[in-house]
């Protein structure tokens, strides 16, 4: 599916003995140039939160599966979520019944869209229908803001899902 105009999606592999985070936050400079990234968990204090953009009004996420990074910068929104799934995962039904792959990265996908990530129950989140792959989606946290979903192509034999927030302006 063809993502929003100004939403760009970028993944690489992981070279063997490279940070996956390093990775991340190359692919990230090459779509924001000038731009600087940054995390703190708030937590533990350490580098690995959601990533924070400064120097620019845009709003990005991070995800990694199979030895890839994947990331979508959305300058613009206010904020975005990016999810990436082995297509091959199972157990996801322990966590989310009835879930799959596709399921999951859309689930997760709105999850760091709202901002709180899994520290949101993932069976809180309702979609508005059963989009197909490949069809614009719509879902919400509980009865909360609504947020745009896409499902987004990739490396095979990874799912991605992308969910924006639809209460902050962004560019048409």
């Amino acid at each position: 599916m063809t993502l929003p105009a100004g939403v760009r999606l970028a993944w690489r592999r992981i070279p063997e003995g490279v940070e996956r985070r390093t990775v991340a936050r190359a692919l990230l400079a090459e779509l924001l140039p000038g731009a600087t990234f940054v995390s703190r968990c708030p937590s533990c204090g350490g580098d690995h939160s959601r990533v924070r953009v400064l120097g620019t009004d845009s709003a990005v996420s991070v995800s990694y599966a199979d030895g890839w990074a994947f990331v979508v910068a959305a300058p613009g929104w206010g904020r975005v979520g990016l999810d990436a799934v082995p297509a091959s995962a199972s157990g996801l039904d322990r966590i989310l019944p009835g879930g799959d792959a596709r399921s999951w990265a859309r689930v997760e996908a709105v999850l760091k869209a709202d901002g709180r990530g899994l520290a949101v129950d993932p069976l809180r989140v309702r979609f508005a229908d059963s989009a197909a792959p490949g069809e614009e989606w719509t879902a919400s946290i509980d009865d909360g803001a609504a947020v745009s979903g896409w499902d987004a192509d990739g490396p095979s034999g990874v799912v991605l899902a992308v969910a924006a927030d639809l209460g902050v302006a962004h560019p048409q």
